[in-house]
């Protein structure tokens, strides 16, 4: 009986009396970006591109037929042209846009023979950075131009005020101050973007530390540490927030020696960042050392105070071999 039916189902197809339908892909496209559909046919001479009721592209008489193209699609599509006589009749689409989520339906065609397959294309545009700063109560959490929307949540607790707004590309931003105290200020801060599923898409964090010194005495910056990260990550260290001391990309060579201001700067290859012969006139200040990769950003922020002359001449005074 099953053999019965399949020689007959096989016979339609050959007669062209069925459709030949294949089953769905799934697609993953990012926002602004290029994308390609996948499909592939033997029957070329008519391809249509749908998605759901709107045409997203037409080829027939071995050209493309655009005139009734939905205009959402005008100037963001095209074929593999020179690899359709081979099968390749996949959809190019350029410029990415939130609303070009949904099911594309793949159809292909000859004389006697159609076929059809159906690719679900999901649009994303992850997080391609976080702000984390504090304020004067707060410390404050924010992204922009990401879909889907996300969630935030910290590592302390307590009872952060959120906002999000959408815009008219249909990208969402979103904001999380959290009230803190004065004496709260050196924990290290964490907060954590999640998705839909509960799973961490992005970390931020910051903490603070100082730091004080003699004049022509050696500081040394606390960068933060990997925290399981794989992949490439960037290592910045700037001065009071504008000028930059040292930067890293992850792939130079360590360790990293410059002159910065008349002081010497070294990275080692433990990552510690260290500056000699600090002069309290030029180097007294805020120094902040970010960590980045494409799921985390990390700061550590380092105020270097130096210590008074009369404390600094006791010192030396009491102290010196």
């Amino acid at each position: 009986m099953f053999t019965t039916m399949f020689q007959l189902i096989r016979n339609l197809i050959l007669l062209g009396l069925l459709e030949l339908t294949v089953g769905d892909e799934t697609v993953t496209c990012f926002y602004s970006k290029e994308c390609v559909l996948p499909c592939q046919s033997s029957y070329h001479d008519v391809i249509h591109w749908h998605n759901g009721p709107w045409i997203a592209h037409s080829f027939y008489n071995g050209a493309d037929q655009l005139a009734h193209q939905n205009a959402s699609y005008k100037g963001r599509t095209a074929l593999f042209t020179d690899q359709i006589s081979t099968g390749n009749i996949s959809l190019i689409l350029r410029g990415v846009r939130i609303e070009d989520s949904g099911k594309y339906k793949c159809y292909s065609s000859i004389s006697s023979h159609s076929n059809e397959a159906f690719v679900n294309v999901n649009v994303k545009a992850p997080i391609q950075s976080v702000d984390i700063k504090f304020t004067d109560k707060t410390i404050t959490c924010s992204t922009n131009k990401i879909y889907p929307k996300q969630t935030i949540s910290w590592n302390i607790d307590g009872s952060p005020k959120e906002e999000n707004s959408e815009d008219n590309q249909h990208l969402f931003s979103l904001t999380s101050s959290l009230p803190i105290q004065p004496d709260q200020k050196n924990l290290s801060y964490i907060c954590y973007f999640r998705s839909g599923d509960g799973q961490v898409t992005y970390r931020a964090s910051l903490m603070q530390d100082k730091t004080k010194i003699n004049s022509g005495e050696t500081a040394t910056i606390r960068c933060p540490d990997s925290q399981g990260e794989t992949g490439h990550f960037n290592l910045i260290l700037t001065f009071d927030d504008s000028s930059e001391v040292l930067s890293y990309n992850g792939q130079t060579s360590l360790p990293i020696d410059k002159k910065w201001k008349d002081a010497d700067v070294k990275l080692t290859p433990e990552g510690k960042i260290t500056l000699h012969n600090l002069d309290s006139a030029k180097h007294a200040g805020i120094y902040t050392c970010e960590r980045k990769t494409a799921q985390s950003r990390q700061i550590m922020r380092t105020s270097v105070q130096f210590n008074s002359g009369k404390t600094e001449f006791l010192w030396k005074y009491f102290f010196h071999d």
